[in-house]
């Protein structure tokens, strides 16, 4: 036989009760209501084989007079004569509800409904209570890039307006953004760099250097005379005066040298032709 999987009811800040002890320890009256007038609550209690207090629940009509105390006092708990804020609380959340169902079905937006913003200054209120993820569901919203630490998630795929000039290094802003479509400014501005970036890469193929990349050991150096090649082959001559600083340069040069250990193919040019020769 399946074991019945009883969900939990939700109170004052995402508090879970799941049985009728702390039902009454955490009881919120706006809560009640909501979950009175979508039916979870009734299903809660016959779940929990509270049937006579579901019974006397189920009894009640939606605009019921008095609503409120009748249910404080099937479920025994005090009736605050200053609860008409929760009371107002719970109308407007109901009515957010409604509002949200004409964009989306999808229950995972419902038990959010309290940081969901439809304008903006409902985005801005959502800030100010440092909310760290808002669910955007409207026309279009000005994402603030000096608040850093949020998630926005657009419902029903709105304009997210981006006042910057410059592509947005949003890991940097510790900023996420998804489910929008960009204002035609900045997606002109994400496009240039997109086109930028193609434009590099198609540049850089078929340049790549096959050669050593470990450390190589450079020789002592020589009195020989060595001859520079270039169109016309050119004798370079040194002085016999210079050799002892040329010497010394030399081996300066060649300590410094042998320690650098780099990939050439970060240095090649795009468009460039690399051409190595060993004699």
């Amino acid at each position: 036989m399946a074991k019945k999987i009883r969900f939990p009811l939700k109170m004052d800040n995402g508090v879970e009760v799941r049985s009728m002890e702390e039902l009454r320890e955490y009881f919120s009256l706006a809560k009640v209501l909501e979950h009175f007038k979508n039916g979870t609550l009734v299903t809660w209690l016959r779940d929990h084989y509270e049937i006579e207090i579901a019974d006397a629940v189920e009894a009640l009509e939606q605009n019921e007079p008095e609503l409120a105390r009748k249910l404080s006092e099937i479920f025994d708990v005090p009736y605050d004569e200053n609860t008409e804020e929760e009371l107002k609380k719970a109308e407007e959340r109901a009515e957010r509800l409604e509002r949200l169902k004409e964009f989306t079905d999808d229950e995972q937006f419902f038990d959010k409904i309290d940081y969901v913003a439809f304008e903006q200054d409902e985005l801005y209120d959502l800030l100010d209570e440092d909310a760290e993820t808002i669910y955007l569901c409207g026309d279009r919203f000005s994402i603030p890039l000096s608040k850093s630490g949020v998630r926005y998630i657009g419902i029903n795929n709105p304009t997210a307006v981006i006042n910057s000039k410059a592509a947005v290094d949003w890991d940097d802003k510790k900023i996420s953004i998804e489910g929008v479509t960009f204002d035609e400014k900045y997606q002109e501005v994400v496009e240039r760099v997109d086109a930028a970036e193609s434009v590099q890469k198609k540049n850089s193929v078929g340049i790549e250097w096959t050669g050593p990349t470990e450390i190589v050991s450079i020789g002592a150096y020589s009195d020989n005379t060595y001859f520079f090649k270039d169109k016309d082959t050119l004798k370079t001559m040194l002085l016999a005066a210079d050799m002892g600083s040329v010497k010394n340069n030399y081996n300066k040069a060649k300590n410094v040298l042998e320690v650098l250990n780099y990939d050439i193919n970060e240095y090649l040019v795009p468009n460039s032709k690399l051409l190595v020769e060993s004699k």
